[in-house]
Order: C-alpha cells, then structure tokens, then sequence
C-alpha cells in the first residue's frame, strides 16, 4: 500500500481522485481513490483540509493520473492529467513526490507535489475486531 498527503489550498471545496496504475503499466488502471476537502482555514493543519489517503496494494503503488474538481456557485472548474508514459514530467510528479497540493487561480484548479513527512493513518480494525480492556 502506498499514501498520499493532500492538502486543499484553493479556497474551495475540492474533490480529488487518484488513478492508480496496474503494476508499472500506464496503459493499464487498477482502480480510483476519491476524496473530498473542505478548504484550508490557515489557523488550524487538523481542519480536514489536509488528508493522507492510502491507495493501491503492494504491486500497485505507483498513480497513473489524478483529477481535482471544484463547485462553484453552479460553475464547475476541474483538471485532469493522466499519465500516458513512464519517465515524463507527470509520471515523474506523481510518483517521485508523496505530498499533493491544490490551487486555484480563479481560471483552473492547479496543483504540485513535494516530498515530505507522511506518516501512514491509523489502521482501521478488520470486521468482526473488537477492543479489550483486559
């Protein structure tokens, strides 16, 4: 499994999709992670405009593409990039950078990727787990 840090900068409310690649094959998709951001206040990081998203599995780790879509008053502004080849500009972006961040400058919805601290989110207890006092 791999992660994701998402950060929603753009003022808005985001939805955001990643495409994720079968195995190291860009012509190949081995699924969809959706999530949606409220807009980052600046006060306060834990307002849920920054997110870690787990995707794919142990041989699909790499993304193929990501779309970002924003709602605006009836209008909607969105962007999708989908990587075509190994090695391009993209590919290199989505895959070499575990940090997404999200813009918008009143014309597109805009993003940039960096590497930094990500820190995997707490496992979810299997069905049928429970906790014990004891």
């Amino acid at each position: 499994m791999a992660y994701k840090k998402l950060i929603n900068k753009t003022g808005h409310d985001l939805e955001a999709t990643l495409i994720i690649r079968k195995c190291d094959h860009p012509t190949d998709t081995a699924g969809t992670v959706e999530v949606k951001l409220p807009p980052c206040t600046y006060e306060a990081r834990d307002d849920g405009s920054t997110i870690v998203v787990p995707y794919g599995n142990d041989e699909d780790i790499f993304l193929n593409g990501i779309e970002a879509r924003l709602n605006l008053g009836g209008k909607s502004v969105a962007n999708r990039r989908v990587v075509l080849e190994r090695g391009t500009p993209l590919d290199n972006l989505l895959n070499t950078n575990n940090t997404i961040e999200f813009f918008y400058d009143n014309n597109t919805v805009l993003f940039s990727a960096s590497e930094t601290e990500v820190e995997a989110p707490p496992a979810e207890p299997e069905s049928g787990d429970t906790a014990s006092d004891g």
